[in-house]
């Protein structure tokens, strides 16, 4: 395992490649997604930053929004989401609308003032600093640009039947893998902070009854293994009984997802 003080970046420096194919799944678009992003309104034109954007999806969706006069910049710290995501987009045929960076510190590789949008979906979970993460979002936002976050707040993660307090035990022994891991609750106050104005926060909450969140629970098992705070014994005995409940349709997860918008 990479160093436990920098686990929570360096597990997406360098991703395995079952992990990369589960992502790929995790990641893709989807129609009930749409809540999630409704609040940027995007539209025709617009020249937005898809900051963390894994294998592509999601910007992908915004340059079919942004058409032809747009324009959409992928960032990861990850080399293998940039080459897939730069396949997908010429696959979905807008791959001449955009454009992916890799970043290899903190600085975002692009110019000040250079996009109307910043979208950055589940990521500053992960950032090592959070409030310079958000200075340097706004330093490539034009004046009155907009930053729109989706994350989540991992003190909020319901799932049934295992129990309250297994999942906060799993949780415990993961939380190497996140650097800010009840970040959904501090958004407003970082965005405030970080000089954002008119900022506004949703909170949005559904139930996976079908098993589309269980890469979330299995993700925070392969945390857990790694940590090395969990007995293996009772990890698989979590997810045993989790195999269970999915087959015998007992199963449901709920992660609230917090959506914060700000101008910088």
């Amino acid at each position: 395992m990479n160093s436990p003080e920098t686990y929570y970046r360096d597990h997406w420096v360098t991703i395995e490649p079952e992990r990369l194919e589960a992502y790929e799944q995790m990641f893709r678009w989807r129609p009930e997604m749409e809540p999630l992003i409704a609040p940027a309104e995007i539209a025709s034109g617009h020249v937005v930053l898809d900051y963390g954007c894994g294998p592509g999806w999601l910007a992908i969706e915004i340059a079919q929004r942004v058409g032809a006069a747009g324009h959409v910049y992928g960032v990861d710290v990850n080399a293998d989401f940039l080459a897939r995501a730069a396949e997908h987009a010429s696959a979905q045929g807008v791959g001449d609308r955009m454009t992916f960076h890799r970043a290899l510190d903190e600085r975002i590789p692009l110019s000040d003032a250079s996009v109307e949008w910043v979208i950055t979906k589940n990521v500053l979970e992960y950032v090592s600093d959070l409030h310079a993460t958000l200075l340097e979002l706004r330093r490539v936002l034009r004046p009155g640009g907009r930053l729109h976050v989706v994350d989540s707040d991992w003190g909020m993660l319901a799932v049934e039947p295992l129990g309250a307090a297994a999942i906060a035990e799993l949780f415990a022994a993961a939380s190497i893998a996140y650097r800010t891991p009840l970040i959904g609750r501090k958004l407003f106050g970082a965005l405030r902070a970080a000089g954002f104005a008119d900022v506004r926060v949703q909170i949005l909450a559904s139930a996976d009854t079908r098993g589309h969140f269980v890469p979330i629970v299995t993700n925070m098992a392969a945390y857990a293994r790694a940590s090395g705070r969990l007995p293996s014994e009772t990890i698989d005995r979590l997810l045993g009984a989790l195999d269970v409940a999915l087959k015998e349709g007992t199963y449901l997860l709920v992660l609230p997802q917090f959506l914060v918008t700000g101008t910088a």
